[in-house]
Formats: C-alpha cells, structure tokens, sequence
C-alpha cells in the first residue's frame, strides 16, 4: 500500500473542490442563460420591464411556468412621441410579444391612440369598465385596446399622461375570454408604466374588470341608458354603455353619429393640423359636413371634442339641411353628458 503525505492529500482535495466549484459555475451560468429564454423572462424585458407578465402571458396562451422558449418571439423598440414632449426615460416604446402588439407613450403628442379604431362608424368604441379610463375595438375578429391615465404630476411638456394600445394576438379570434384578457394586459401595463416613471395618477379596479362587448347596441330612443340616453331627434339609435371612455359614440339611426373624442384621441386626428378643435378653429360652430362644440378638460384629457356629421352612405350637407331644433338639443345633451363622465365643465355654446 502506498501512503501519501498529509499535504498531498490537501492540496488533492482542494483541486476537486476547485474542479467542482468550476464545474457548478459553468452548469449555473448555462441554467442562468436558459432562464433567460423562459416566455417569462423574455416578456419580463420588453417593453422596457413595464408589462404585466402574467397577464401578457395568460393572453398569449402561455403559462409563467412554461420552459419552451423556442418559437416565443419577443421584440421591442423605443420611439419619439413629439417634438415638444420631454417625455420621461423609457418612453415611448413599443414591443411585439408572440403575436401581441403593445405601445406606451404619454398621451401628448401620442402616435397610436387609435390602434384598429380609425373613426370608422362600423367598429364602435366600446368602453372598458372598473373605473378605468379606455376602450376597445373588435374588429375582423381581432380587438385593440386603449387605457389613459392622468399624470396629475406631470405637464404638458412631460407628456401629460399615459397612453397604453394593445392588440390581440393576431391569429387569434377575440372570443370574450381573449377581450377580457386583453383588458387585463392594458391596464396591467397601464399601471405599471405609470409606477415605472413616477406618474401620480388614479387607475381603475383590475377585480372589476369584464369583458367588453364586440359591438354597438341598437335600441329604441326611449330605452336608451348608455352614450344615447335622452335623445329625442331619431326613434332608433345605437349606443354603447356610458363610462370613461376617451372616445364615446351615439348613432342616430338614420339621421346622426354623435362622436366624443379626449385628449390623444382628439389630437391624433390628421385634422388637427388645421385646428385644435378637432380640425377647427373655433370651440364650435357649423360646416357643411359637422357641427362641433368642445371644452378644455384637466391633464391628459385635453381638449374634449363633440361633434355630429351624417351618418355614412348620406349626402347631407349641413349647409343646405341644417340640423333641426331637436338634432342641435341632441348634440348639445351629447356633449354635456359626456363632459360631466369626464369632469370637464361646460361645452362651448353650439354655433350657427
């Protein structure tokens, strides 16, 4: 038998501890690096650490304890919302999640307040419930959602607000599970872009938060409770429930659109370039093709903006047709009762 000498025993073991230390490292770093593939890690980083994880993931059909990683494409990039907006570090970015599209911006100067809305009177906003500030549109089976938030401690310059718009995964149909996951996404990511840049703001109850509708409603005037309760100028109209929405829609069958339109909702028309006032001038008056009144709101609401123009397929110019007496009361009521949802004051009194 061989005997080896103390030392030598010593200096043995400490090279295997060495060997294995070396050996968990290595093992750890290539765990670390496959952790970092996970879905949850991936969605951890986009969008500059401001989504939800779990919403993100539950409505991308993954879950936060899914290790397939391969095929879950994640991207993200940053953008300027304007010129005149010092907007605070890390925004504006957007990101593309396995088929979600998100954007965060403030809400001056903002570029995607309408997402798949395009003020098209066959897709009506419909609101998002919980006190929440937003919308959203379905459309060709897909739906896009829009969440405000006030900044009460930031100005126009810094951008007033939040803006969230996030789209379904696009090959997906938006069945009202999806809608309500959606939902989830855009006021998740809402909030945490507002605790991530230091927005005091007021957010609305995720536990209260539904399913929006796909559509509009169609009722008799009469039976109206929503964005056309009290109308009296047209026997049908179609509407959606009243709530914060930054953008509001009343269609008088027949007859009328009535829209409402805050902040980067009334800004983003490619109008305004012409006005303030929705492509206007002037807080209200009458053209051939609109009749508008408006107010300026707190914060992030901006300028609310209320306007009534034929409804599609007419050639009605209001030049020639003016409204009558009920459909100028109509319009008025429109915009004081929306105006008031909002905590705006009182419209500008409607032009001639």
């Amino acid at each position: 038998m061989k005997w080896y000498p103390r030392a030598e025993l010593r200096r043995d073991g400490r090279r295997r501890l060495i060997g294995s230390a070396l050996t968990l490292a290595v093992l750890g770093a290539g765990y670390y690096g496959f952790q970092l593939q996970y879905p949850a890690a991936k969605t951890a980083r986009a969008c500059g650490g401001m989504l939800p994880v779990d919403s993100v993931l539950d409505l991308a059909g993954k879950s936060k304890l899914s290790l397939l990683g391969l095929g879950f494409d994640v991207s993200s990039w940053q953008f300027d919302v304007s010129g005149d907006v010092s907007e605070p570090a890390g925004l504006a970015t957007r990101c593309k999640v396995d088929g979600i599209e998100i954007a965060i911006e403030t809400t001056a100067g903002a570029q995607n307040a309408y997402g798949a809305y395009q003020d098209d009177e066959k897709t009506s906003p419909v609101p998002l419930d919980g006190g929440w500030q937003g919308l959203m549109v379905t459309k060709n089976e897909e739906a896009t959602a829009s969440v405000l938030l006030n900044c009460k401690n930031w100005s126009s310059k810094e951008g007033s607000g939040i803006l969230v718009t996030a789209d379904s995964p696009y090959d997906v149909e938006a069945t009202e599970s999806v809608r309500l996951k959606l939902a989830r996404a855009a006021t998740g990511t809402a909030q945490r872009a507002a605790d991530k840049t230091g927005c005091e703001t007021e957010p609305g109850d995720p536990g209260k938060l539904t399913a929006p509708a796909t559509t509009a409603r169609t009722v008799s005037a009469d039976a109206a409770t929503g964005t056309c309760e009290g109308m009296a100028s047209a026997p049908t109209v179609r509407e959606t429930a009243a709530a914060k929405s930054p953008v509001e829609e009343c269609v008088l069958v027949g007859s009328l659109r009535l829209v409402a339109a805050y902040g980067p909702f009334s800004d983003a028309s490619e109008a305004v370039v012409n006005g303030r006032y929705g492509g206007h001038e002037t807080p209200s008056g009458v053209d051939s093709s609109a009749a508008w009144t408006s107010v300026t709101c707190q914060g992030a609401l901006g300028i609310g903006y209320y306007h009534a123009s034929p409804v599609e397929g007419s050639d009605r110019k209001f030049t020639s047709d003016p409204l009558t007496e009920k459909e100028r009361a109509d319009l008025v009521h429109f915009a004081q009762r929306s105006a008031v949802r909002h905590g705006c004051g009182a419209p500008a009194a409607l032009g001639s």
